[in-house]
């Protein structure tokens, strides 16, 4: 009698690993056409919002490719995407990976996805819990520092270095004539002391302590550093660039020391004078004067504006234009000469990275760089705030 031949009970093993692989292509395939689809049906509304918003269709644009860019990241970590109840956790972890990749990816992603948010809340499609969609906005809101508040802080939770890890701050080592040449030649220092020969032996003030000659006082700062972000200038008159450029000075020589009010004048103070000629008090002063600007534009300089989070940004981008891999220019240069072609969250960044360019915090060409004999000074400005790290041959040296 012949014997028959055994069969697996599960058939051919090489066959069935091939159904399975088609069976999951087929899944994701079909969990891909369903998104798709939803997207489709979506769409249509959110572009009427955003219409609604006033934006201009290229923002618009650059809205919706936004969301094809979320999406594409957001499936992979929840293949079962409903974009009309996103996962708190998912919607964290593709967050985290894209600001570890590039700070302009985060800010790009949050804006547009605070767009979409608000849209799917506005038109009555959420379809998720309210516990969740509280979740994905306080996500969404959250920029490089997890849950900071810098208003509101409580001191012991306030940093949490497992959210998010910045750059390494990069310090080469560099001599004292080195660091000596950024200062004499930075458009700050320049512009410092064109306007303290301009004060002279004094000038008017008003009895409220304002400057009289306004117009005279900002012709003075002829220096800057703008550059390729030339473009930012646009945005403002030249009056409305030149008076704000001023107040920042004068705030900072109020602040630092430089001048003095006697009845209705105002006066170099003698620590100016010294500053003028002794170069070792010119290193000292500024390293004051960059710390209120680095202060003033990054933490306090949006406090009263439409994007309270943006100063956590700057942050971040100042911390990594520190860093070994300073972030590139090519974007900030598309939003200042474009800005109708990306998301208005991105043109704001570029604005105030230019203000940063136009007094020498930072220099652009290919790369956002902070000039080497600074960045001691950025690790000391915001290491309070932020767990900022100093490496390289120079921080020793630096922080000795």
């Amino acid at each position: 009698m012949a014997q028959k031949s055994k069969k697996s009970r599960f058939g051919n093993p090489a066959k069935a690993a091939a159904d399975a692989a088609v069976r999951g292509r087929l899944a994701a395939s079909s969990a891909d056409v369903r998104l798709e689809r939803a997207m489709a049906s979506l769409s249509p509304g959110f572009v009427q919002w955003l219409e609604l918003q006033s934006r201009p269709d290229q923002s618009i644009d650059a809205s919706l490719m936004i969301l094809d860019d979320f999406f594409d990241m957001y499936r992979m970590v929840e293949p079962h995407t409903d974009p009309t109840a996103l996962v708190p956790e998912a919607v964290r972890e593709v967050m985290a990976t894209a600001g570890n990749t590039n700070p302009l990816a985060t800010l790009g992603l949050r804006g547009g996805m605070q767009d979409y948010a608000d849209y799917l809340s506005q038109a009555g499609l959420w379809t998720g819990t309210p516990d969740d969609f509280a979740a994905v906005k306080a996500e969404l809101a959250r920029t490089a520092l997890a849950g900071a508040d810098f208003d509101n802080r409580n001191d012991d939770d306030f940093l949490n270095a497992a959210d998010y890890t910045f750059a390494d701050v990069y310090i080469p080592e560099l001599t004292r004539e080195e660091i000596l040449e950024t200062v004499l030649g930075s458009p700050l220092w320049k512009n410092t002391v064109a306007l303290l020969h301009w004060i002279g032996d004094g000038k008017e003030v008003t009895e409220g302590g304002e400057l009289v000659d306004q117009a005279g006082a900002a012709a003075t700062l002829i220096h800057s550093g703008l550059g390729t972000l030339g473009e930012a200038a646009k945005f403002t008159t030249p009056q409305e660039h030149d008076a704000g450029r001023l107040s920042l000075y004068w705030e900072a020589f109020e602040v630092v020391g430089l001048i003095f009010t006697q009845d209705t004048r105002v006066h170099p103070t003698e620590r100016a004078a010294v500053s003028l000629v002794d170069n070792d008090i010119v290193m000292e002063t500024m390293r004051d004067l960059m710390s209120h600007f680095i202060f003033i534009l990054t933490l306090v300089g949006s406090d009263n504006d439409d994007h309270g989070p943006l100063r956590w940004d700057m942050a971040d981008w100042l911390i990594q234009s520190a860093s070994r891999n300073p972030p590139e220019a090519a974007p900030l240069l598309q939003a200042l000469a474009a800005p109708e072609s990306v998301h208005p969250d991105l043109v704001s960044m570029a604005q105030h990275i230019a203000v940063w360019a136009d007094e020498g915090l930072v220099t652009v060409g290919r790369y956002v760089e902070v000039p080497p004999a600074y960045r001691p000074d950025v690790v000391d400005m915001l290491g309070d705030d932020f767990a900022v790290k100093a490496v390289g041959p120079g921080a020793a040296v630096a922080f000795s």
